[in-house]
C-alpha cells in the first residue's frame, strides 16, 4: 500500500558540491513514482537548480541565516547549517522519507536532522564515512547508513549504481508501508548476555 499521497521524498545534499548527483537521485526517484524535492544545505552557491534554497534552510537557526552563510569558517558553517537543518525538517509536516548524500560535512548536516524525525520515518544516508564508525551520524534512530563506494564527486560507473540503488531504495521504503501487526503491549528490555534467554521467553 502507498504511504506518499501528497507526502515527498527530501533529497538533501550540498548543491554546491554534490549537485549532479542530487539531481540524477531526485530523477530516479520521480522515474519509480515518487514525488520528490531537492533540498540545498550548501555554504557557498549550487551549481544547479534546487526546489528549496540552502538560505531559506539556514534561515531556520535560532540566530538567523546570516550567523550560518556570513562567515568564513566552514567547520562552524557546517555545524550551523546542521542545526539549522535539524529545525527546518521539524516543521515539515509532508515527509515521505529523505535521502542524503555528503562526505564528511554533508553527512553531519543531513543526519543531525534525520536523528530529529521519529522511527518508522524512512532515513538513507550515502556518505563516504559510511565504511567507519557511523555512531555519531546514526545515535539513537533508524537511519540507513550507504557507503558510496568512491567520492560523491561526479558521476561514473560506481556512483551511478550505488546512488541508483540508493535511489530506489528510499522509494521503495517511501512508498509501501510495512504490514499492520497487532499491537502488543511495549516493555523496554536490556538484552545483553546472561539475560538474553529471559528476554527471549519474555517476547515469545
Amino acid at each position: 500500500s502507498s504511504r506518499t499521497g501528497t507526502k515527498r521524498i527530501y533529497v538533501v545534499g550540498t548543491a554546491d558540491t554534490k549537485g549532479p548527483e542530487l539531481q540524477y537521485v531526485k530523477s530516479l526517484i520521480e522515474a519509480a513514482g515518487g514525488l520528490a524535492i531537492l533540498v540545498n544545505v550548501g555554504i557557498r552557491s549550487p551549481q544547479v537548480a534546487v526546489d528549496v534554497a540552502a538560505a531559506d534552510v539556514a534561515a531556520c537557526h535560532p540566530r538567523g541565516a546570516q550567523f550560518v552563510l556570513g562567515g568564513d569558517d566552514r567547520g562552524m558553517a557546517v555545524e550551523a547549517m546542521g542545526e539549522a537543518f535539524a529545525h527546518y525538517i521539524c516543521r515539515r509536516d509532508d515527509i515521505a522519507g529523505v535521502i542524503g548524500l555528503g562526505g564528511g560535512g554533508g553527512t553531519s548536516i543531513v543526519t543531525a536532522g534525520m536523528r530529529r524525525l521519529p522511527v518508522g520515518v524512512p532515513k538513507l544516508m550515502v556518505s563516504t564515512l559510511a565504511a567507519g564508525d557511523v555512531g555519531q551520524f546514526v545515535g539513537a534512530t533508524d537511519i540507513t547508513m550507504m557507503y558510496s563506494v568512491t567520492d560523491v564527486a561526479g558521476l561514473n560507473r560506481i556512483s551511478r549504481i550505488v546512488l541508483g540503488n540508493a535511489a530506489h531504495a528510499i522509494a521503495g521504503m517511501a512508498m509501501h508501508t510495512p504490514p499492520d501487526a497487532k499491537a502488543r503491549p511495549a516493555i523496554g528490555l536490556t538484552m545483553f548476555g546472561v539475560t538474553t534467554a529471559c528476554v527471549t521467553q519474555i517476547v515469545s
